[in-house]
């Protein structure tokens, strides 16, 4: 996605729909260079195409191709991974899901000696292999959008035990939980926490208040809440009830 796509489809996240005359107006590109910026944008389920303009389609239908996740939020995925980083010590034992803060997360660990990580983004898994003295094992299984997930999947996570999984969960919501767009994505998680001596949740402040179609797991069961700024004082008060740190 360039930079011209972008700001197309921020600003339609603000107007919900656009014709593409209106956008011809505001970006001052040729309606032949709008149309295909549509074009593309539709190709992976950002927006709608409607005769004479688009539609933005909102978060809770749609999952971001993973390509797309990288660019989204960086700033608070990399100062969350920043944070995280002082949870690990040399020798320890870790799972990471497939999610982008912890493709940042990766980079943290490089500052870490002789852990054993198991992943199962292809792309993190690549990014750890570059310190060797780390070792890095990516779970088998379906490959789709740089992640493997599956009953393959969940039964060799079943062989791994860790001291810590690290997570991230697009919905974190007091009375539901926190919840994934995909059902393979919230079962990969309660693999990794039911081999897990500790479950660190990192979330960005944009994920709170929000619930989706499945559920992964209760609040109570995390231990610990990594996110870029302080959450509501519903949240707060919540998570100091339940005993569950959080870190921002």
């Amino acid at each position: 996605m360039n930079d011209r796509q972008k700001e197309i489809l921020e600003l339609l996240k603000k107007k919900k729909y656009l014709s593409v005359k209106q956008l011809v107006n505001t970006f001052v590109y040729s309606e032949s260079t709008i149309r295909r910026d549509l074009v593309e944008l539709s190709k992976v389920n950002l927006i709608q195409r409607t005769p004479g303009g688009a539609l933005f389609l909102k978060e809770e239908y749609i999952e971001n191709p993973q390509v797309f996740k990288y660019d989204l939020n960086t700033d608070k995925k990399k100062y969350i991974a920043s944070l995280a980083i002082d949870f690990i010590e040399n020798y320890h034992t870790i799972f990471l899901d497939s999610s982008t803060t912890n493709f940042y997360f990766s980079e943290e660990l490089k500052r870490r000696n002789n852990l054993s990580v198991l992943t199962t983004n292809l792309k993190t898994a690549l990014n750890i292999d570059k310190n060797l003295s780390n070792t890095v094992y990516c779970a088998g299984g379906k490959l789709s959008d740089e992640k493997v997930g599956g009953p393959e999947t969940e039964k060799f996570i079943q062989k791994f035990h860790a001291d810590i999984c690290f997570i991230s969960c697009r919905g974190f919501d007091l009375s539901f939980g926190i919840s994934d767009m995909l059902e393979t994505e919230a079962s990969i998680k309660q693999s990794f926490k039911k081999n897990s001596e500790k479950v660190i949740l990192m979330i960005d402040s944009t994920k709170f208040d929000k619930k989706f179609w499945f559920k992964i797991f209760d609040i109570s069961v995390i231990d610990i809440v990594i996110t870029d700024r302080r959450p509501s004082t519903p949240v707060v008060e919540f998570l100091e009830k339940a005993d569950i740190d959080l870190v921002y």
